[in-house]
């Protein structure tokens, strides 16, 4: 028939097949699914055992778990107002300033060549009374903020970027997440 063999048909089925599930099923079934996690007024999220903090209203958690939904802890990653607002944590024993130091000499080595610290370094105190660094930033890809504190023998490790339009407009929302950072002696997951 048209001079096709008859013998290739079954493997030409199969690929018509997997074609169509991959650009008509797959597309279908992603956009059904809503992506969206917002978080709502006075959730928090879990970074450690001990240490928690409020997003803001709105904000979409990518990574991170709701303190009382029943998941663990771990680094938080948000989005929203055009930013990314990510907190990570690890054990730490030196001050604020070294972390901070620490972590701008390894972004800048690995995560992107055009990371340039551009302002000076200034201290934050959280609303439980915790004092940190802070520090502006600027690169190809974004401008920011990096920050840092030591709770208790753990460094917290703050980076807030985006355009700088979106930046500005959303320094409020940053200060606020950044200053509700706190420790608790524990919390019901």
């Amino acid at each position: 028939m048209l001079g096709l063999d008859r013998r290739t048909w079954p493997p030409a089925l199969v690929v018509l097949a997997v074609f169509l599930v991959f650009t008509v099923v797959v597309p279908r079934i992603d956009a059904a699914l809503d992506w969206d996690d917002p978080v709502l007024a006075g959730q928090q999220l879990a970074l450690t055992d001990t240490l928690v903090f409020t997003p803001v209203a709105g904000y979409d958690v990518e990574s991170g778990f709701r303190v009382g939904d029943g998941g663990t802890f771990g680094d938080a990653t948000l989005a929203g107002a055009g930013i990314t607002f990510q907190v990570s944590t690890d054990s730490y024993d030196g001050t604020p300033d070294q972390l901070l130091d620490q972590v701008q000499k390894v972004t800048s080595r690995t995560d992107d060549p055009t990371f340039r610290v551009d302002g000076n370094r200034a201290t934050l105190t959280t609303a439980a009374g915790e004092t940190g660094v802070a520090q502006p930033y600027n690169s190809v890809r974004s401008d920011g903020v990096i920050a840092a504190f030591v709770l208790g023998g753990t460094g917290v490790d703050i980076t807030a970027y985006g355009p700088p339009t979106q930046m500005t407009a959303a320094l409020d929302d940053v200060r606020a997440m950044i200053a509700s950072i706190r420790t608790v002696d524990g919390y019901d997951a």
